[in-house]
């Protein structure tokens, strides 16, 4: 790898993808109990438990990854994105039913929203060209499938070197959330168009749902 190489995928920062997942098994912990499957505080103590010790194989910056560490990523990113799934489900039954109050409605849909853009977020961000470790070692694009294609990715010869950054697929797992369809981020692969295409739909139900208790709220 040249110097400029080195100099410009330098390893990603810890600390963004570790302040997203304290949010989201925060914003879990507060979610009501009445739209989880299970008690409040057991997602965020198992988050917790897998969390710490990859914080210390890297607590600054991502340049370590063994068997036991990528298996623990990506198994803490499905798990939030599977309770999001359940909470989504349960609030859905709620929406219909019409027991919920105004008020409770709107908050609990947007905590809801809010850590299901962060699971999203960690999926993408573990998926594409095999992780944060893997992406941004020499070569890898030629060696490992692309999942997502980013604007810096056509070609500009300042970006020669460029590669995502956990905000960028928070970003685009936000974008998808609010428009239901890829914005400047193209899915390249069927799994990461199933992904986006899932999370668009359950954004829509969410949004349709919502609106119609708060018209029959209204009426």
């Amino acid at each position: 790898m040249t110097d400029a190489a080195k100099k410009e995928r330098k390893p990603e920062s810890r600390w963004t993808a570790f302040v997203a997942i304290a949010l989201a098994l925060v914003l879990y912990f507060l979610i009501p109990q009445k739209v989880q499957p299970i008690p409040n505080w057991i997602v965020p103590s198992i988050g917790l438990v897998m969390l710490i010790p990859l914080f210390l194989l890297n607590p600054m910056r991502l340049t370590k990854e063994t068997t036991w560490s990528r298996w623990v990523s990506i198994s803490l990113a499905i798990l939030l994105v599977l309770v999001a799934q359940f909470t989504i489900g349960y609030t859905i039954r709620e929406l219909i039913i019409g027991k919920a109050s105004g008020p409770d409605v709107l908050l609990d849909v947007l905590l809801i929203w809010v850590t299901n853009v962060i699971a999203f977020s960690l999926v993408y961000w573990e998926l594409d060209l095999g992780g944060p470790v893997a992406r941004r070692i020499e070569g890898t694009r030629d060696n490992r499938q692309i999942d997502f294609r980013f604007p810096q990715h056509d070609g500009a010869p300042g970006n020669k070197f460029w590669e995502p950054g956990f905000i960028d697929y928070a970003y685009f797992s936000l974008s998808n959330m609010m428009a239901f369809s890829p914005t400047d981020v193209m899915p390249m692969t069927t799994r990461a168009k199933l992904l986006m295409g899932y999370q668009a739909l359950t954004g829509f139900i969410l949004l349709a749902l919502v609106i119609s208790r708060a018209v029959n709220i209204l009426n």
